[in-house]
């Protein structure tokens, strides 16, 4: 965040002329002011500079960002000062540190006023009234509490919320149970599997959430991903949301080694490499955008996540981008008919030892075309 300095009026007693507009990052600004010999005694006059925010108005003198805003406020005083007080505006304590941090976690609009106490027991007042401008958060953006989202939204996972997966942090969201959502908004059905605890999450239900075409669209802790579509609507959906549950041809395993559902945005984990892969069963539905449909080895369909635009599952240390192949776990192209041979995709290894397998798997199929598998011993 960017430094700065309050446009501040600091009157000298002694002549009445106003201080020029400083800019604290690049001329700091000392807090006492030495009189020269013959002068008179400088008087205690008092203003504050702000410190981390985001869009400062020096016209308006009004210091804007989103809830929650943490903003960090520093007295300028033309004398030295034995004792400072601070109000905020937002009903919390008074602060006595000199230059004290503040979070803003409610939207409104907030007065800020400094009390100093000079060295000779003098007392001077500064408040700027409506300094703050603490901005109730949109669909996609971080939060806290519902408080902190804009009307007709909720904080999803906030504080106090037990969301197992999904965002790590709240965001602000809501519910499209009727498949309608504001504009720029589309309607993302992410209860796709059902937990081991058997209860859903809060993510696990159908969101309004902002559309996307790439990840810089999306706010800080968010990715573009493709996630099932909500009621009203067959084709899957490119919206901003967490990292988990993953995408095709993601892992899904947990820290105690168990393949999870309920970790994949398409609702199946198939035991594909040592940390499982995220897939969909496309004898029964079609593949979402950014996957291909392909009959595997062992008699199954499955959708496989093409290596493009940067993904690749080298995490995995069974499994690697090749090309359709024969073999127990090989796999040929059922659909779209486009694709080319030439493209690889996320799949087991082909081995014709153990050797690429180890330390983690074993080669299977050996003779007809094998391919890492995770060890059962």
């Amino acid at each position: 965040m960017r430094r700065i300095l309050l446009a501040t009026l600091i009157l000298v007693a002694c002549n009445k002329v106003e201080t020029p507009v400083r800019d604290a990052a690049t001329e700091p600004m000392a807090l006492d002011a030495t009189p020269a010999p013959g002068d008179a005694p400088v008087s205690l006059a008092v203003d504050f500079a702000v410190e981390g925010c985001p869009d400062f108005d020096s016209q308006a003198l009004t210091c804007t960002g989103q809830a929650p805003l943490t903003l960090r406020f520093v007295p300028l005083s033309t004398t030295t000062v034995t004792k400072y007080l601070w109000s905020f505006g937002d009903a919390t304590s008074l602060d006595s540190e000199v230059a004290p941090s503040h979070v803003y976690t409610t939207p409104g609009t907030y007065t800020v006023q400094i009390v100093a106490t000079g060295v000779g027991g003098g007392v001077v007042t500064k408040s700027h009234v409506g300094f703050v401008v603490a901005q109730a958060n949109g669909a996609g953006l971080s939060c806290s509490s519902d408080q902190q989202c804009a009307a007709g939204l909720f904080c999803l996972c906030g504080a106090g919320t037990s969301c197992i997966g999904g965002p790590s942090q709240g965001m602000c969201a809501s519910s499209c149970q009727t498949g309608s959502c504001a504009d720029g908004l589309i309607c993302a059905g992410l209860l796709t599997a059902t937990p081991p605890s058997g209860t859903a999450a809060p993510w696990q239900a159908p969101l309004c959430l902002p559309t996307c075409s790439q990840d810089a669209d999306c706010a800080a802790g968010l990715r573009c991903r493709t996630v099932p579509p909500g009621p009203g609507s067959s084709a899957w959906v490119r919206v901003c949301f967490a990292d988990v549950p993953a995408d095709v041809g993601g892992s899904c395993i947990d820290t105690g080694g168990h393949l999870r559902n309920d970790l994949c945005a398409s609702g199946l984990c198939v035991g594909l490499g040592a940390k499982g892969e995220c897939s969909m069963n496309c004898q029964l539905t079609s593949c979402p955008q950014g996957s291909i449909c392909a009959a595997m080895g062992d008699g199954r369909r499955l959708c496989l996540r093409p290596c493009t635009g940067g993904f690749n599952c080298d995490q995995d240390p069974l499994l690697t981008c090749v090309v359709p192949g024969p073999g127990d776990l090989g796999f040929s192209l059922v659909s779209p008919t486009t694709a080319t041979s030439a493209a690889s995709y996320c799949a087991p290894k082909p081995c014709v030892s153990d050797d690429p397998c180890l330390p983690t798997g074993t080669c299977l199929g050996q003779s007809s075309g094998g391919h890492c598998a995770p060890r059962t011993d």
